[in-house]
């Protein structure tokens, strides 16, 4: 099947859900019996093992800035990591969209024995049809292959890989002050939360920094005091978490 079109993240379709055929299919033997041609496009059945993805929706605002502007200094030549790392990131939408990326010098203990170490790896995710981070499909990955060796260094050698999904709980404990409703106040809490931790916010290895959360809920309204705030792993398919 080939890929033509797509409409963002809605694309991503998960998988067994390709399962209707276009009646504008086409027999090559033009003159077969239409009988016979009915029995055999009824006998056609299409699927999709494997979730589709790729898509995204368009850049904001922000990263239109941050990647028309690390773009101009490469021209168009991929020297340093960060070169890399835009080029990635710039992948045209008909190959198929990146939603993070990170590159670094290859690990010393990741190289298998009697094995080349590659100069860099670089990791990365796409979206799922709910804008959630997924491993790449090895169709991205080749794609982004193929794209990438038109600006490497003849010295380079990149070496693409998953990056770790981690998805992240932060409880915390406050004193809501008086005349407030505390219901209402713990609402503005978790969705200033919500805000800070969107995917959108962040990339791949980026630290958090505790600090930025106290600054954060102290600024909600209503909010009299932070007494604490510890952070979770979640994890567990039957929690919904990969």
């Amino acid at each position: 099947m080939r890929y033509l079109t797509g409409g963002g993240v809605s694309a991503n379709v998960p998988a067994n859900t390709v399962t209707n055929i276009s009646s504008t299919v086409n027999f090559l033997n033009t003159n077969l019996n239409a009988s016979t041609a009915n029995t055999v496009f009824n006998s056609l059945v299409a699927n999709n093992p494997a979730a589709a993805d790729g898509g995204g929706d368009g850049d904001s605002v922000e990263e239109i800035r941050q990647n028309a502007s690390a773009n101009f200094a490469t021209q168009l030549r991929n020297v340093t990591q960060d070169d890399y790392l835009v080029r990635a990131l710039s992948l045209p939408a008909k190959f198929g969209v990146i939603a993070k990326a990170y590159i670094e010098p290859t690990k010393a203990q990741s190289v298998a024995s009697g094995a080349a170490a590659s100069i860099l790896d670089l990791y990365i995710l796409s979206f799922d049809i709910n804008s959630k981070l997924q491993t790449a499909s090895l169709a991205l990955k080749q794609n982004l292959s193929t794209y990438l060796s038109q600006y490497r260094m003849v010295n380079d050698s990149i070496n693409i890989k998953d990056a770790f999904i981690i998805n992240i709980g932060v409880n915390f404990d406050i004193i809501v002050l008086p005349n407030f409703n505390s219901n209402e106040v713990l609402t503005r809490c978790i969705v200033a939360m919500q805000d800070f931790f969107a995917i959108k916010n962040w990339q791949i290895n980026e630290p958090i920094i505790l600090r930025d959360l106290y600054v954060i809920l102290d600024e909600v309204e209503g909010v009299q005091s932070l007494k604490n705030i510890t952070g979770s792993n979640k994890e567990g398919t039957s929690s919904g978490y990969p």
